[in-house]
């Protein structure tokens, strides 16, 4: 009868010490879900930050009309990363008329969103800004090669070729802030009682994620196949070697036809293509089996 009552009165204090220990636990096990769903936040703000300088380098090699603004890029990183994980993709034109989507998941237990627009300012904040070169390369060649300076530009106007033009600034930065609500702070404040929860009154500041990213921005990138061929055309000296035969040519008409005497051999040398196609390299590592 001792050890009967002995295990009851355990068993009661078993129970008793759970409910307590649940008590003082469920803030913590009721944030799990808004912990993951932050989590998944920071992560999209990553993926923005990458967006952002990728785009950024590659939409920026002839200035112009190949070349997106900072404001086209904030609104494809802010629709295309952390928006609706299953919304298209959108042109820029239909984004600023139709507006940036949402992703649904991101929204407490009482459905407010999670990102914080108690504030004017919008929840998503980028910043994209060059940083300068951290360290030259080369001395004379190299300068000159990329970026057309030196004594090497004077070399290249006689030999009527180009530099590569490419961009002196060696990094391209951009930041992504995202400000949520401090949902978690203020569920942390809440007393629990049996049968009755106290909120606090106390002001939280709102919890921002912030993910930076920098890539290489001395890069480019041809549009269509006539801009890539017209770059290479650029770089070499095509209209030199035109200029230099352009005598052997009027030779060359003395002939009785191609490759027939007199002089008739030299017009085969006519029209030099010195601009190799972007799909002859591929096709000489491709087999058949």
């Amino acid at each position: 009868m001792r050890n009967t009552r002995t295990y009851g009165s355990q068993r009661g204090n078993a129970m008793a010490e759970t409910l307590v220990a649940l008590l003082a636990l469920m803030p913590f096990i009721a944030g799990i879900p808004l912990l993951g769903k932050q989590l998944d936040i920071k992560q999209k703000a990553y993926d923005a930050s990458r967006y952002s300088v990728w785009e950024r380098t590659v939409w920026r090699s002839d200035g112009t009309s190949n070349r997106k603004s900072e404001a086209e890029i904030t609104l494809e990183a802010r629709d295309r990363t952390l928006g609706h994980p299953r919304g298209g993709t959108m042109a820029v034109q239909a984004l600023r008329s139709a507006g940036v989507t949402e992703n649904p998941l991101w929204r407490d237990r009482e459905r407010r969103r999670l990102m914080d627009y108690r504030d004017s300012n919008a929840p998503v904040d980028m910043i994209h800004r060059d940083q300068a070169s951290p360290v030259a390369v080369g001395y004379a060649l190299v300068p000159g090669i990329a970026y057309g300076e030196g004594a090497l530009e004077y070399v290249e106007a006689a030999l009527q070729v180009d530099s590569l033009n490419l961009n002196p600034g060696a990094f391209a930065h951009s930041s992504v802030s995202v400000s949520l609500r401090p949902v978690l702070a203020q569920m942390a404040d809440r007393r629990v009682m049996l049968g009755s929860r106290e909120a606090s009154q106390r002001e939280h500041d709102p919890l921002v994620q912030t993910a930076t990213g920098a890539v290489l921005s001395d890069t480019w990138s041809a549009r269509d196949e006539n801009n890539m061929r017209g770059r290479i055309d650029a770089v070499t000296t095509n209209e030199l070697i035109g200029n230099l035969e352009l005598p052997a040519r009027i030779i060359g008409l003395q002939a009785s036809g191609k490759g027939r005497p007199l002089y008739g051999e030299g017009q085969y040398g006519w029209d030099p293509d010195l601009r190799p196609s972007s799909t002859s390299l591929p096709s000489a590592y491709i087999t058949r089996r």
